[in-house]
């Protein structure tokens, strides 16, 4: 996203980082806090139904961005057009599952959707670039995201067979008040902890949102063993391993956010490069993102699951430190673009393997809420890596008059993150020893 562009047309400041995490946040928090009710949507009303309107409803918000007036209103419909994304991504993997019953092309259909991630960010970067730096308005991104959408809906719908419970209605019913208090809780703490710079910790505001918003998660798992179709089975969680890859997978992510925001700020403002020479020296990201798919559809069936998740917490770790350390003044050729190539392998292992790891050690019933609970870590952990990455990057930063010590902070913080990844990942390794044949 062409963040400085789309700052000047908000009447945002292009160095207002504070102001500008808001625009990948809010997105990544919806994204994260709805997954696990929309998932549960397919399982009731058809996985084809919720694709299409997934993409549908991205179509719609989408449009809504382009005629934003004002940074809070794009806030919001950035993060209305979140929902969208979490329509789609359980009830995609539902589709891939019943698609393929072999294990290996099951590994081959995974491994790419977890490819798709890093590709897209990439080309996403590059498309917002090229049509800001030709003269088209900042706009123009969301309104072809939005043309873009509306036709896959249209392709989706006529292609993706409609047969089994790809379009059936499923059994049981949606928990609804557990639903509306776990999305509110996860909501509010990310509100709390990314407006903390913006409203001062001082001020009761962020102290008292994540107060609710804690009280309102520790109320939904209270919820959760009282119903009898719960979102969230806490059963799930008896598991010690899946709770260390939960845990662990949690620490990469958020670290992973810290990357995709502070990277290309770093490289406009310190470095002076254009929005679209910044897009082209994170090409490397889309391309390592098909090597490494391919890599993990070969790895995982041959190699213990904790050594490839173990590598994917290692190149969060050495991507996230070798930011840190990067001289404003060094060529690409030297630490950026090994960097690059390094961090990007994180997210395509560790997704790829947790969703297998957590396969092995629930029971068949509960496997398609831990996926969707997958989901809701991955994209969730980046918008709370980005609200703690924002507070010590504002508490030491010296009033905005250092922002690259702010920067390198919150690239310390995420290699820390990365870190505690890999002990946990070493601790509870005997119970990620299985190969996925």
């Amino acid at each position: 996203m062409p963040i400085y562009h789309i700052s000047r047309g908000l009447g945002v400041g292009e160095h207002d980082a504070a102001s500008q995490s808001w625009f990948i946040a809010s997105f990544s928090c919806t994204v994260g806090a709805f997954v696990l009710i929309t998932g549960r949507f397919g399982d009731l009303y058809g996985f084809k139904t919720m694709f299409t309107i997934g993409w549908v409803w991205f179509a719609i918000w989408s449009l809504a961005c382009g005629f934003a007036p004002n940074g809070i209103s794009f806030d919001i419909f950035r993060a209305l057009a979140g929902i969208g994304p979490s329509i789609l991504m359980p009830n995609a993997a539902a589709l891939l599952a019943n698609g393929w019953r072999e294990q290996g092309k099951k590994n081959i259909a995974f491994a790419v959707f977890g490819a798709i991630a890093p590709a897209g960010f990439v080309i996403g970067c590059a498309t917002g670039a090229v049509i800001t730096e030709c003269g088209g308005r900042w706009e123009w991104i969301f309104w072809s995201m939005a043309i873009v959408a509306a036709v896959i809906a249209v392709i989706g719908w006529v292609v993706i067979p409609g047969g089994g419970r790809m379009n059936i209605r499923g059994e049981g019913d949606l928990d609804w008040i557990g639903s509306f208090v776990g999305v509110a809780g996860l909501v509010l703490v990310f509100v709390a902890l990314n407006g903390g710079p913006t409203f001062g910790w001082k001020a009761p505001t962020s102290g008292v949102l994540l107060a609710i918003g804690l009280l309102s998660l520790v109320a939904f798992c209270y919820i959760e063993t009282r119903v009898a179709h719960p979102i969230l089975p806490m059963s799930i969680f008896q598991s010690p391993t899946f709770v260390a890859v939960a845990i662990s997978l949690c620490l990469g992510w958020m670290s992973f956010g810290m990357f995709q925001f502070y990277t290309p700020h770093f490289l406009m403002e310190f470095r002076g490069l254009s929005q679209l020479e910044t897009s082209l020296q994170f090409l490397p990201c889309a391309i390592v993102g098909v090597a490494i798919a391919c890599m993990a559809v070969f790895m995982l069936p041959r190699v213990p699951g904790y050594v490839i998740f173990g590598i994917s917490m290692l190149c969060f770790f050495l991507g996230q430190l070798l930011l840190a350390l990067t001289p404003v003044e060094q060529t690409y050729w030297q630490m950026t673009f090994p960097t690059f190539l390094l961090i990007c392998c994180g997210p395509d292992l560790s997704f790829a393997c947790s969703s297998l790891i957590a396969s092995d050690k629930l029971p068949k019933e509960k496997q398609g809420v831990a996926g969707s609970f997958i989901n809701t870590i991955v994209n969730y952990s980046i918008a709370l890596g980005l609200a703690l990455a924002g507070n010590l990057e504002a508490a030491t930063n010296d009033g905005g008059r250092d922002r690259l010590k702010g920067f390198r902070a919150a690239w310390y913080l995420g290699a820390g993150f990365a870190a505690l990844g890999m002990v946990m990942t070493a601790v509870f390794h005997r119970g990620m020893a299985k190969r996925h044949n």
